[in-house]
């Protein structure tokens, strides 16, 4: 067979897969793309180029009457060696001497034809296009070589053509990668700028499991722009700007995932939803920070990327090969995005909405502007992926729907009624001093209805009942002294931090945006309560027990402090309670909640009257 020697574009492919970067020593700086294409997308062009479409098969010659004729079926691609391709099919053949209508001393054979191909890239029309460099039939019995003078000839004049013209269009993967690196790579300035150079394709190479292909990107390199005033306040249209640079990159990561999801089996949606929610408490914690003067989304973009480009590849190895493109060069993409901030800080990484929707169009060409639009209405599908019931709030037509469930089911565990006008009170009911010991017990009636109703429902195992409750109301005390409102001014307002939670559980409306309705949580402390329950019912269940938190140590409770560490900071937290590397600030926020636990079950609602009182 052929051999040809490593180009320098093999070996920069074989840096760039060890994910190297390789700068050019001019005044610009030369960024390395690879995109990964599985060998399922070559064999569908293929199929279609060759074999015309799904049947798998190509009669490449045939006489009148069928005598001498050349098929080949069944083909299957992967690596050759040296950066070559190698395609093996099934080859069924005959040779005779027509006469007549009459086949004389036909002569059948049938086997397996390999062929292998070197790979050109077209830097001008961004195609792949391959050439024979060798061939060999082989028997399909033992694999053997064979050598028949008189197919060998048949296979010179009528595969080879057929094969040289097979070609892989590029062009979309190279503009849209492009156009997306441009517009990142643009700073949001008045000042003069530089922007990159169009994405090239440089080369491509076989290697096994895929055929890597290697696009350039001339970056310019330019001095960093001056630091901004951060003294200055920020003028109205900045601020808008800010909120709508991290809505559009929320809107962005929320569809991706879920988009991904579609794709994905049972196993591999969950660790897409744990994607998800690390990147919802990212958001959070940077809104918390409330640095203005700087763009959020460029660092949540990274942070996000480690955790998800690994489970898009994943997604991608469960998809038809024909479909598999987007996702490569959605996943190329990213890691573009990734290089380009590693080897041109000075571009300054601008994610805004016109360079995620580019993204998006990557992996989707086809989604409009509102699967993109941050919104807050409750997404059912959002829940689903999140492994939550698909109807949260099965509210009834008119007010109070919420607060006749919940007491409904107080109704059903208790003996006693709590009296309508004590109801009616709750909500928006800010306790006096001589008040407090009358509304820890209505607040204790309402996390007992909860509980009663969670009980019902029967999602807690029978066994750790006793400490999910005691769980719940440590963590209504930890998160809000038990209380929905808060007197200021002399007006009533709801609890609100400065990460943006909400009410009796603190339920962050960033976090659980899609997941809740923002205007419940903040005006009825029956559905704030009730949501943060699900949050931590499903941290505790699908989390804690089913990680086996209960079994560290031997100690059961260890589940109580590990569902308040994910409910606090999201699922990655979980065993944090119990890793000496754990910051100093949340081992303090464990170990305030461990204190709270500690008192609920020792004195029950009266331990949170210190909180009230002081």
């Amino acid at each position: 067979m052929h051999r040809t020697g490593k180009s320098w574009a093999a070996v920069a492919l074989a840096a760039c897969a060890a994910g190297l970067i390789l700068p050019r020593p001019a005044a610009s700086a030369e960024l390395q793309v690879p995109l990964a294409l599985e060998y399922g997308i070559l064999q569908q062009a293929f199929s279609e180029q060759v074999f015309g479409g799904a049947e798998q098969d190509a009669e490449l010659f045939s006489d009148r009457i069928g005598c001498n004729r050349l098929a080949l079926s069944d083909p299957r691609i992967d690596a050759a060696g040296d950066g070559n391709l190698r395609l093996r099919t099934a080859m069924d053949a005959q040779t005779g001497t027509p006469l007549g209508r009459k086949c004389w001393l036909a002569k059948p054979w049938d086997g397996q034809l390999e062929t292998v191909q070197s790979i050109q890239a077209d830097q001008e029309t961004s195609r792949l296009t391959f050439r024979v460099v060798d061939s060999a039939l082989l028997r399909s019995d033992d694999g053997g070589e064979m050598l028949p003078g008189f197919i060998q000839d048949g296979i010179g004049e009528f595969v080879h053509p057929r094969l040289d013209a097979v070609t892989v269009d590029l062009s979309p993967v190279v503009s849209g990668i492009g156009e997306l690196l441009t517009l990142a790579g643009a700073r949001d300035t008045a000042l003069p700028r530089e922007t990159p150079a169009p994405l090239r394709l440089a080369g491509a190479r076989a290697e096994a499991g895929n055929l890597m292909v290697m696009f350039t990107l001339e970056v310019p390199e330019a001095a960093p722009p001056p630091e901004p005033d951060t003294e200055a306040p920020l003028t109205p249209e900045e601020l808008a700007r800010w909120d709508a640079a991290w809505q559009s990159w929320d809107a962005f990561a929320t569809w991706t995932i879920k988009t991904l999801a579609l794709s994905a089996g049972p196993e591999l949606s969950s660790a897409l939803a744990d994607t998800l929610l690390a990147a919802r408490y990212d958001l959070r914690d940077a809104l918390a920070r409330d640095d203005r003067t700087r763009d959020p989304v460029r660092a949540l973009f990274l942070q996000t990327w480690e955790r998800l480009a690994p489970l898009v590849r994943d997604v991608q190895l469960g998809v038809p090969g024909g479909e598999a493109l987007p996702y490569a060069a959605f996943v190329s993409a990213g890691d573009a995005l990734q290089a380009l901030d590693r080897l041109a800080p000075h571009l300054g990484l601008s994610l805004n909405r016109d360079a995620l929707r580019q993204m998006a169009r990557l992996l989707e060409p086809g989604v409009d502007d509102d699967a993109l639009r941050y919104g807050t209405a409750v997404d059912p599908a959002l829940r689903e992926l999140l492994g939550l019931p698909p109807d949260f709030d099965a509210e009834s037509e008119g007010g109070g729907g919420v607060m006749r469930q919940l007491f409904g089911f107080i109704r059903e565990a208790r003996a006693a009624e709590l009296p309508p006008a004590l109801l009616r009170r709750l909500e928006g009911w800010v306790p006096e001093r001589g008040e407090v010991d009358q509304y820890l017990q209505t607040v204790d009636r309402l996390l007992d209805g909860i509980a009663a109703a969670e009980h019902k429902g029967g999602k807690v195992p029978g066994e750790f009942e006793a400490l999910y409750d005691t769980l719940l109301r440590a963590t209504a005390w930890q998160e809000s002294c038990w209380r929905q409102y808060v007197a200021r001014d002399g007006k009533i307002e709801t609890i609100r931090s400065p990460t943006g939670s909400v009410g009796l559980m603190q339920v962050n409306l960033n976090v659980w945006r899609g997941v809740y309705e923002p205007d419940k949580l903040l005006e009825s402390v029956g559905y704030n309560a009730r949501a943060g329950n699900e949050i931590l019912v499903h941290y505790l269940v699908d989390y804690a027990i089913r990680k086996g938190e209960h079994a560290v140590g031997g100690e059961p409770e260890n589940l109580a402090r590990a569902t308040y560490a994910a409910y606090n900071g999201g699922p990655g937290h979980l065993a944090r309670y119990r890793k000496p590397g754990t910051p100093a600030n949340l081992k303090k926020i464990d170990a305030a909640f461990w204190s709270k636990y500690r008192a609920i079950q020792a004195e029950g609602a009266a331990a949170v009257k210190r909180c009230l009182s002081g």
